[in-house]
C-alpha cells in the first residue's frame, strides 16, 4: 500500500473509531470505485463510492482487506501512525490482467442434444387452411404435369411446384412441351402446310378454319391421313355456309 494520511475521530475512553480513506489506481492515480473493503477482525465490510472514498469503523491494530474487478488483492493494518494522520490516506492498488482459456460455444450442444431437440421440436399451427385438390396431389407425390420434367418427385417438392411462382412457372413450361410433342407427332397428318394443301387457305384465314376445327387430340392421334382429310373437308363445308351470311 501507498503511504497515505488519515481522519480519524477516536471517542473517549474507547478504541472503536470510523476510519476515512480513498482508494486510487496505482497507475492512472483515478479512483477504484466500488472496491470491497473488509475487516477481517470485526467481520464487517462496506464499499467505497464512485470517487473512491469509504469509512468505516475498526479498532486499532485490525486487518482491511481490498479487493475490486482487474485489481490485485491489498491489505493494510490500522496502526498508531496511520490512525493519528491528520489528513486522509490514498491506498493504491495495482490493476492486473486476467488469463482466461478460450472456450468454443456451441448453442445447440452435441449431435445427438440436436438430434433430440430436432426430433422433439413443436411447430407453430398453420396460419392457412390448404386446398384439398392440392393435399391429393402431394399424397400422390407429383401432378402429371410435373412428371414431365421431374419423374420423381416428394410431396414437399410437388406441394412447392404446385404453390410457388417457380412451380406455375414450371407447370407451363410443361405444358408447352407437351403441346410441341403432340404436334410433331401429328404433323405429317395435321398441320397448317397439310390443311392449307386440302383447302387452299393461308394466313389469317387458314389459322381460323383450324381454330374452328377444333378436333380433339384423341381423334388426330388415331386417325390416319384420309380420315383426317374427310374431317377437314366436312368442317371446310360447314365453315363456308356459315361465313356466306
Amino acid at each position: 500500500m501507498g503511504k497515505g494520511r488519515l481522519a480519524a475521530q477516536e471517542s473517549p475512553g474507547d478504541t472503536v473509531f470510523f476510519f476515512k480513506g480513498r482508494i486510487l489506481d496505482s497507475i492512472t492515480r483515478e479512483p477504484v470505485a466500488f472496491t470491497h473493503i473488509v475487516n477481517r477482525d470485526r467481520n464487517t465490510a462496506t464499499i467505497c463510492d464512485t470517487l473512491g472514498y469509504f469509512y468505516m469503523r475498526v479498532n486499532r491494530h485490525d486487518t482491511l482487506q481490498f479487493s475490486a474487478i482487474g485489481y490485485a488483492p491489498a491489505r493494510v493494518v490500522v496502526s498508531d501512525s496511520l490512525r493519528l494522520l491528520e489528513k486522509l490516506p490514498d491506498f493504491h492498488m495495482r490493476p492486473i490482467r486476467y488469463s482466461i482459456r478460450g472456450v468454443r460455444i456451441n448453442p445447440l450442444g452435441s449431435y445427438e442434444t440436436f438430434m433430440h431437440k430436432l426430433a422433439n421440436l413443436e411447430l407453430p399451427p398453420n396460419g392457412y387452411e390448404i386446398n384439398p385438390g392440392v393435399l391429393l396431389d402431394v399424397e400422390q407425390g407429383s401432378d402429371t404435369l410435373d412428371m414431365v420434367l421431374y419423374p420423381v418427385l416428394s410431396p414437399v417438392t410437388a406441394l412447392y411446384n404446385w404453390l410457388s411462382k417457380e412451380g406455375k412457372s414450371r407447370r407451363k413450361l410443361a405444358a408447352l412441351i407437351e403441346e410441341e410433342q403432340f404436334e410433331k407427332e401429328i404433323a405429317y397428318k395435321y398441320s397448317p402446310l397439310v390443311v392449307s394443301g386440302i383447302t387452299g387457305y393461308s394466313g389469317f384465314e387458314l389459322y381460323r378454319f383450324m381454330d374452328f376445327c377444333s378436333f380433339k387430340k384423341k381423334f388426330l392421334l388415331e386417325a390416319d391421313l384420309y380420315e383426317i382429310r374427310d374431317a377437314v373437308l366436312e368442317k371446310q363445308r360447314i365453315f363456308e355456309a356459315l361465313n356466306q351470311h
